[in-house]
């Protein structure tokens, strides 16, 4: 039984851990989303990220998936 108990409590940790990421990361995002906003009154524009994302606005969802890497023919020598 033991086992168990300590399982659970394993558990119950690693949801509480996962839990307090996404709390993090949506405070994170909304602190964003108002700091975008307070720029964009005072007129200035955003600025440019690597992936071009620039233009977008806070509420658009990206989901941060690629393009698939095109297959290379074979090499004959």
């Amino acid at each position: 039984m033991a086992n168990w108990e300590r399982k659970s409590q394993y558990l119950l940790k690693e949801i509480v851990k996962f839990r307090t990421y996404i709390d993090i990361l949506t405070l994170a995002q909304t602190q964003k989303e108002k700091i975008y906003a307070e720029r964009e009154a005072n007129g200035e524009s955003r600025p440019g990220t690597k992936d071009g994302a620039a233009g977008c606005s806070p509420s658009d969802q990206v989901d941060g998936a690629k393009e698939a890497p095109k297959a290379s023919e074979p090499a004959n020598a």
